[in-house]
């Protein structure tokens, strides 16, 4: 029998601290526009923990895409 996937780690405190040390810095796809959100790279839906190591800063359009999401941005 398979172990028990580990626990998704949750941590409101480090997504706002990831957020305030990268407003004002450009998206990390297209460097065109600043970023405004904190992407998982692996889905939280999908057990991605709340970890620097898991996000990334992307801006509206770029967010919109990672998530297979026709942007109206543009």
């Amino acid at each position: 029998m398979d172990p028990k996937p580990a626990r998704r780690v949750r941590d409101p405190e480090a997504l706002r601290r990831f957020r305030l040390e990268h407003v004002g810095e450009p998206c990390e796809h297209c460097a065109i526009r600043p970023g405004i959100h904190a992407h998982h790279m692996i889905f939280r839906s999908r057990g991605g923990d709340d970890v620097e190591g898991n996000l990334l800063w992307l801006c509206g359009p770029c967010h919109d895409e990672e998530h297979g999401i026709r942007s109206v941005w543009y």
